[in-house]
């Protein structure tokens, strides 16, 4: 009786025993299922700034992903000293002055003259006759003889005060002589001397885009000329490919249909490629998505002074060595990769160490700019710009040393008592945003007469870096503090609407190739819009916006 007894609470025993692990599993189950956190969306993580690499490393990339990023810059100068109020405080200030009709706050003394004070520069006090045939340029140049230092004791505040009288008089002149001028168009210029020598091409599509050219810009992106230049720049047939004589890379002149022309810059580097902080402007490589940057930020901003351009993909062989001049196509190779390769000539960059290879064999990018009639049938006018660089290492140009620069040399020089005065802070402002100090020359077509705008060219050093501001590219406008009303409109405008975003929607709408301007560079032309209002400011609080802004007619 005992042993039925043991077994039956054994057995209730080891039931309990196995009715509580179950219990205990079943719990712990339903615990772990209700805490469990619920799955996260995968969210890639944000590309890491490129580091400075090697050019050596840089040249024979195939494309942005190839190089990759190992850490972080630390943004070296970046900051800008203003911000948003007081820019929307610049702007009311700026608009109201312009509807305002007080004369300019500066007063004329009598007793004052341009005469008196370029003598007064150069030592020179006489009233001889004779030698009043010297022309402010010719003082200008011969200023530079002279020690800096002395001739900044010369220029007193009341020398500045009446010089910038004189400018504004002289702008007003030109305004008024100009203001009814018509308006001019490169077909109107061709026409005559087509008609007579070759009359075939006034029925060709390039010139019925020449007539969308004209004295004020290069190009008007409402018309249908606009639209099909881009067909023929991407996809047209190359006739034949000859290399431009003139530069320090290797550039290829492309003969299209139906007259057209085009300049393409191959790929040189990947996009996220920063130019070494060790490295001087002048031995910069350069890169043919700046070229398609800096048209589509001249695009945005509203001023329509580069020649239209966009990417291409060419095969090497069929499009280039198959068309190419004799002498072109003799620098062509096969590189030990089997990559079919060109070095072509000129004074940088054309040996066989950094020669143009087709990525993967014969897949070549590039950028494609419309080539503008040349001499003979136009005539250009090139300016040595007054704040070029001295491409040197070890030495400066005068304007790094002379904080009276614009008053002693520009304000001075006759050349510039026009829309000239304006055009040049237009092109700081925008050589500014897009990082470029390669800007040795002025560029205008003088067939055009002198009411006609800078035409903006050669743009493959810019984008060079996005962790640095250069604000010397802005001296001219630190120096002079003379400003367009409608440029700073026309940057207002786009400071509101987002620069960077208006920039990336243009590439991504008409740009065939893909991320030509990396996060960081279009942050960094935000910021640099910025600085620019920063440094307009600085102007304003010395010389009040009447004597900064200037109206010359010119939209």
């Amino acid at each position: 009786m005992r042993y039925p007894r043991l077994r039956l609470r054994c057995s209730i025993l080891f039931g309990l025993i196995i009715l509580s692990l179950f219990c205990f599993v079943t719990f712990n189950t339903i615990l772990w299922s209700t805490t469990e956190p619920e799955p996260q969306e995968h969210i890639p993580q944000p590309p890491k700034p490129p580091v400075d690499i090697p050019l050596w490393s840089a040249i024979g990339h195939e494309n942005i992903y190839d190089i990759k990023a190992t850490k972080i810059l630390k943004l070296t100068n970046h900051a800008s000293s203003i911000t948003g109020e007081r820019i929307e405080e610049l702007y009311q200030l700026v608009r109201s002055a312009k509807d305002d009709h007080v004369k300019n706050p500066y007063s004329r003394d009598s007793t004052w003259s341009l005469e008196k004070f370029v003598g007064k520069i150069f030592n020179n006090t006489t009233n001889d006759a004779s030698k009043r045939d010297d022309t402010a340029d010719s003082n200008r140049k011969k200023a530079r003889k002279h020690n800096s230092t002395n001739v900044d004791e010369t220029t007193t505040e009341h020398d500045k005060k009446q010089l910038r009288y004189f400018i504004h008089r002289a702008m007003a002149k030109w305004k008024k002589r100009h203001l009814n001028d018509k308006i001019i168009t490169l077909g109107d210029l061709l026409h005559d001397t087509l008609a007579q020598d070759d009359p075939k091409r006034l029925n060709t599509t390039w010139f019925q885009f020449t007539k969308t050219v004209t004295n004020l810009r290069v190009y008007n992106i409402y018309s249908s000329e606009y639209t099909n230049l881009f067909k023929y720049l991407q996809y047209g047939e190359i006739t034949e490919a000859n290399e431009m004589p003139q530069g320090t890379q290797i550039k290829i002149i492309l003969d299209l249909p139906n007259g057209f022309q085009g300049l393409l810059k191959p790929f040189r580097v990947p996009r996220n490629y920063q130019t070494p902080s060790d490295h001087f402007y002048f031995s910069d490589v350069e890169r043919h998505h700046a070229e398609i940057a800096a048209f589509h930020v001249d695009k945005v901003l509203g001023f329509n002074r580069v020649p239209p351009v966009i990417g291409r993909i060419f095969n090497i062989t069929k499009d280039i060595r198959e068309k190419a001049t004799s002498e072109l196509a003799g620098s062509f190779f096969i590189s030990p990769a089997n990559n079919t390769c060109f070095r072509g000539h000129c004074s940088y960059y054309c040996d066989t160490g950094h020669a143009v290879c087709g990525k993967p064999g014969d897949h070549l990018e590039g950028s494609v700019q419309v080539l503008l009639p040349r001499p003979p049938e136009i005539d250009w006018q090139k300016l040595t710009h007054p704040y070029r660089r001295s491409y040197s290492s070890t030495k400066k140009a005068d304007w790094e040393t002379n904080e009276n620069y614009c008053y002693e040399y520009i304000m001075i020089d006759e050349d510039y008592h026009n829309r000239l005065m304006l055009d040049m802070m237009d092109l700081a402002a925008f050589d500014f945003i897009i990082g470029n100090l390669d800007r040795h020359h002025m560029m205008r077509i003088s067939s055009f007469g002198n009411n006609t705008s800078l035409i903006y060219v050669d743009h493959g050093r810019s984008f060079g870096r996005y962790d640095y501001d250069d604000l010397s590219i802005l001296t001219p406008i630190r120096h002079c503090c003379f400003f367009r009303y409608t440029t700073f409109k026309r940057l207002y405008r786009v400071y509101k609407q987002g620069l960077s975003k208006l920039v990336s929607k243009s590439l991504k709408n008409f740009e065939g190739l893909q991320m030509i301007l990396i996060d960081e560079h279009l942050t960094a032309i935000d910021r640099r819009l910025e600085i620019i209002f920063a440094h307009l400011d600085a102007c304003i609080k010395i010389y009040t916006v009447k004597g900064v802004m200037i109206d010359d007619g010119i939209d």
